[in-house]
C-alpha cells in the first residue's frame, strides 16, 4: 500500500514544527525499517522575492481538513492510506487527534485521540508509528514492533529540542538553500546546542548542527560569524568528533581563506585519530576508518595546496590514496601539486603505477592517455587509449573520452561510432550528447543534430545549456528569421540602433527562445534611451539564459536610467554571488553600489579591481568607470 502522512496541523500557539516532525518521524522510520511507500508530505509554496524564488511552508494552523478535500488529495496523490489531524500544545504536553482515511471510503475508517506529557513523547511517536503500520498492514520488525523504540536518548526535552533543530535541517533541504528571507537558522542551532547540553550521549544533535551548518555554508544561509560561533560549540562540546572540524574547514574555504581552512581540517584528522586509537584500544573494528580518514587527507591537502603548501599538500595527497586502494580518488590532486611544483615527469608513472596494481581502472587508463598528451606525447597516448580499448572488459568510458580526440584528429568516422556506442551507456550525458553533436556538424551531417539537440533538451539540462542548444536548434531549423537577427546585430555594429529595433521587434513572438535575441534587443533599447523596454528584454534574456554575463550588465544600465537603483543593487548582488569571479559583473556591482548610495562598498570594489589587473591596458580602458564608481 502506499501511504501519505499529511503534518499535524497545530493550533493556535502550538509550534509548527512539531505537527511536521510527529509526521515525518514516524513517515522515516516505517520506511527505513521496512522499505514500504510511507512518505511525509510537507506544504510548500513558491515565494517571490527580489534575489529570485524561494521556497516556503504553508502552515494551516487550526483547520480541520473536509472530507471534499480528502478525496481531492487521494485523487491527485493516487495513495491508499492518508494520514492526517491536528497537535496541540498544553501546559503538560500534547494532545493529538489523528484520523486515517482508505481510499475510495467516506469518512474516516479510524480516529485516534492521545493526551501525553511532553515526558510521553517517546511512547505517542511509538503509538503513530504502529497505528500507521497497522491501518497500512505494514509488518514491522523486531525493532519497531517492541515495547520500545531506539530513540538515542531518553530525555524528552533533549529530544524535542533536536526535533525542533531537524525541522530547519529539513526545510533547508527541501527548499534545496532557496529558503525564505526571513528565515534565520539560529533558533535552530540553538535548540540543538540546547539539546546536546541537556543529554551530552546524545548523538543526534551533533550530526544534526553539523549538518545544518553545511547546508548553510553550501546555500549562504546567515553569515560567517554566526556559522562559526555555533561549530566552536559543538567542537568544544564534543571535542572528539571531527565533523564539527571538518565543517569549519569547508566554512572557511567559503571565505577563501585557506590557512584556516588547513588548521581545521588538520584538527580534523587529529580528532578521528584520538577515536581510531582508542576503538583500537578497546578490541572495537573500526570500519569507517580508512575511508574517513582518505577524505580528511583529501581535504587537507586541498586546502594546503591553496594556502602554498604544496610538501605537505603532496604528503597527504599520498596519504589518501595509500587509503582509497584500487579507484584512488586523490590521484588526479596529486597530480596538480607535480604540475604546480614542476614535476609533470613524475604524473605519467603516477597513473602508470595506478594502472599496474588494477588493469580494470578505466579512470586510470582514461588519466595515462591523456598525461601522455598533455606531455607531448601523442603517439604513446594514442597507443594507450587503444591498448585501453582491448584492456577494459567495459570500455565505453574510455570511447566516452577517446571520441572527442579522434574527432579533433579528422577521425570522424570512427569518433562518432565511439559517440554512439558511449551514449547507448549514457543516453543521457549532456555533454556527451553536445560533443556528438559537434561532430556532426564537423561531418556536415547538419541534419541528424536536431535530434541530438532535442535529446538535450529533454535530460533537462542546466538553464544555460538549455538556452545554447535551444538557440543551435533555432539556427538550423529557423534559419531565415536567425540571419534577421544577424542583420540586426550588423546595424547594431553600424551603429544603426533604431534600424535594429525594427529588424528585431517583429521577431518577439516567433522567435521568444531565442536569447541572442534578446540580447541584441535589450542592448538596443539601451543604446536609444529607452530603458522600460531595455529591462523587458533584459529580464527576458536572464530567464532563458541567466548565465549570461553581459544580460546583467544591460538590466543595471535600465534599472539605473529609471532610478530603480536599489533594485539594481540587488540584482548585480544576487548576480554576483553566481558569478564571483566574473570581472564584468563585479564591475557593474560597484555601478549599481554607487548609484543605491553604497559609496564605500563601491569604492571597494573599485580598488579590489584595480589591484586585481594591476597597471596596463585592460586597467587604463575601465579608468572611466573605475572613476565614476570612485567618485
Amino acid at each position: 500500500m502506499k501511504v501519505a502522512v499529511l503534518p499535524l496541523m497545530p493550533t493556535q500557539g502550538t509550534p509548527a514544527y512539531l505537527g511536521r516532525q510527529f509526521s515525518n518521524f514516524a513517515s522515516e522510520q516505517i520506511r527505513l525499517a521496512t522499505d514500504a511507500e510511507v512518505n511525509s508530505v510537507s506544504y510548500l509554496t513558491q515565494v517571490s522575492e527580489e534575489d529570485g524564488p524561494k521556497v516556503g511552508f504553508i502552515n494551516f494552523a487550526e483547520m480541520k481538513l473536509e472530507q471534499t478535500q480528502i478525496k481531492e488529495l487521494f485523487e491527485q496523490s493516487g495513495v491508499d492510506v492518508l494520514v492526517e489531524g491536528n497537535v496541540t500544545a498544553t501546559e503538560s504536553g500534547f494532545d493529538l487527534d489523528v484520523r486515517f482515511h482508505h481510499n475510495g471510503e467516506d469518512q474516516a475508517r479510524r480516529t485516534e485521540n492521545w493526551k501525553v506529557s511532553r515526558e510521553e513523547v517517546f511512547s505517542v511517536l511509538h503509538r503513530l508509528i504502529k497505528t500507521v503500520s497497522e491501518e497500512a498492514e505494514i509488518e514491522l520488525p523486531e525493532t519497531l514492533s517492541g515495547d520500545e523504540l531506539p530513540y538515542g536518548t531518553q530525555n524528552s526535552e533533549a529530544f524535542l529540542k533536536f526535533f525542533e533543530g531537524y525541522d530547519a535541517f529539513h526545510y533547508v533541504q527541501q527548499a534545496q538553500g532557496r529558503v525564505v528571507s526571513e528565515f534565520s537558522p539560529e533558533p535552530a542551532f540553538e535548540a540543538l546546542e540546547e539539546a546536546m547540553r541537556l543529554d551530552p550521549d546524545f548523538l543526534g544533535p551533533y550530526e544534526v548542527l553539523t549538518e545544518l551548518a553545511r547546508a548553510c555554508i553550501s546555500a549562504r544561509i546567515g553569515n560567517f560569524d554566526m556559522v562559526n560561533a555555533v561549530l566552536l560549540k559543538a567542537q568544544a562540546a564534543e571535542p572528539d568528533e571531527f565533523k564539527a572540524f571538518f565543517v569549519q574547514g569547508e566554512l572557511f574555504q567559503a571565505v577563501e581563506n585557506a590557512s584556516g581552512a588547513s588548521d581545521s581540517y588538520d584538527k580534523a584528522v587529529n580528532a578521528r585519530e584520538r577515536v581510531h586509537k582508542a576503538r583500537l584500544e578497546e578490541g572495537e573494528v573500526d570500519e569507517s576508518y580508512n575511508g574517513d580518514m582518505a577524505g580528511l587527507y583529501g581535504r587537507l591537502g586541498i586546502a594546503q595546496m591553496q594556502a602554498g603548501m604544496p610538501v605537505n599538500a603532496e604528503r597527504n595527497f599520498r596519504k589518501a590514496m595509500e587509503l582509497e586502494g584500487d579507484q584512488p580518488q586523490s590521484a588526479d590532486m596529486l597530480s596538480m601539486v607535480l604540475q604546480q611544483t614542476g614535476r609533470e615527469h613524475e604524473i605519467v608513472p603516477l597513473w602508470r603505477g595506478i594502472l599496474d596494481r588494477n588493469p580494470q581502472n578505466a579512470e586510470a587508463h582514461i588519466k595515462y592517455a591523456v598525461t601522455l598528451m598533455q606531455t607531448n606525447r601523442e603517439e604513446e597516448g594514442i597507443a594507450a587509449f587503444e591498448h585501453a580499448l582491448e584492456t577494459l572488459e567495459n570500455n565505453s568510458v574510455v570511447k566516452r573520452f577517446y571520441a572527442p580526440l579522434l574527432a579533433n584528429k579528422g577521425d570522424l568516422d570512427r569518433a562518432m561510432d565511439f559517440f554512439e556506442d558511449a551514449l547507448d551507456e549514457s543516453p543521457t550525458d549532456v555533454q556527451l550528447l553536445m560533443q556528438y553533436a559537434e561532430t556532426l556538424k564537423m561531418a556536415d551531417r547538419n541534419f541528424e543534430i536536431p535530434k541530438v539537440l532535442r535529446d538535450v533538451l529533454n535530460c533537462n539540462p542546466d538553464q544555460d545549456t538549455r538556452a545554447n542548444t535551444l538557440a543551435w536548434l533555432i539556427e538550423l531549423e529557423q534559419p531565415k528569421r536567425a540571419e534577421t537577427v544577424d542583420s540586426a546585430r550588423d546595424k547594431m555594429e553600424a551603429g544603426d540602433f533604431e534600424g535594429a529595433v525594427r529588424e528585431l521587434k517583429p521577431l518577439k513572438n516567433w522567435l521568444a527562445d531565442y536569447w541572442k535575441m534578446w540580447a541584441l534587443l535589450s542592448s538596443a533599447h539601451n543604446k536609444l534611451d529607452q530603458p522600460e523596454e531595455a529591462e523587458d528584454a533584459a529580464r527576458r534574456l536572464l530567464e532563458l539564459f541567466p548565465g549570461c554575463e553581459p544580460g546583467y550588465g544591460e538590466l543595471n544600465a535600465a534599472l539605473g536610467a529609471q532610478g530603480k537603483n536599489e533594485e539594481a543593487y540587488n540584482v548585480m548582488a544576487y548576480a554576483f554571488r553566481g558569478n564571483p569571479k566574473s570581472l564584468g559583473i563585479f564591475i557593474n556591482l560597484g555601478l549599481a553600489a554607487k548609484r543605491a548610495g553604497k559609496d564605500d562598498e563601491a569604492r571597494s570594489i573599485a580598488k579590489q579591481v584595480r589591484e586585481a589587473l594591476g597597471p596596463g591596458e585592460q586597467v587604463d580602458e575601465l579608468e572611466p568607470v573605475l572613476a565614476e564608481i570612485e567618485k
